[in-house]
């Protein structure tokens, strides 16, 4: 299989030299600093409730400055309540980058966090009718799942997302149900 090759790795106009993204759920705030600089990665996903500006630890306060933030949007029951959580978290200085997360309103939400300015990065069930539907909803890449969230069961995904990788012109991360570096590796030998 050919590698696809992207434009310097560049999402929403912003170069990054890993493709590596940590999600910080699963770390203490004490460890959260030497994982990330370790990791090598560039990009934190986090959520919004662990930015919280009147609490004893704040997440940003742990975090290396030169990490691109992606706060996620989950627990959003609706369109309105991701634009909520985006906006806030762009207000607490998480930056323009949101990592959409509700079901049946990622399509409505990604549109209006786009015409707003976010580089926004849907979390999705890899469906190619859907990741074109995201792309023209102005989406930087889109963040198809490679197994059931915290699953660590690998790329069960792997046939829908070499679709999406073959057949659109976005980014393709893979989130989701990876649990080991050697499953990431395999995702990315696929393109993604």
């Amino acid at each position: 299989m050919q590698k696809k090759e992207y434009e310097d790795d560049v999402l929403g106009g912003h170069p990054f030299h890993s493709r590596f993204i940590l999600g910080s759920g699963k770390f203490s705030l004490s460890l959260i600093q030497t994982v990330m600089e370790y990791g090598g990665s560039e990009i934190a996903t986090i959520a919004l409730r662990r930015a919280n500006a009147d609490s004893k630890e704040n997440i940003l306060d742990f975090l290396p400055k030169n990490i691109t933030l992606l706060p996620n949007t989950s627990g959003a029951r609706n369109a309105e309540e991701a634009i909520r959580i985006a906006r806030l978290s762009r207000e607490l200085g998480c930056g323009d980058f949101v990592k959409v997360e509700i079901i049946h309103e990622t399509n409505r939400a990604t549109r209006q966090l786009a015409k707003e300015g976010f580089i926004v990065l849907p979390y999705m069930y890899p469906d190619l009718v859907a990741a074109r539907k995201l792309e023209d909803a102005g989406a930087a890449a889109i963040m198809p799942l490679g197994a059931p969230i915290g699953s660590n069961q690998g790329l069960r995904t792997k046939d829908f997302i070499r679709i999406l990788i073959d057949e659109m012109k976005l980014p393709i991360i893979v989130d989701a149900g990876i649990g080991a570096p050697s499953q990431a590796c395999e995702a990315m030998e696929m393109g993604a």
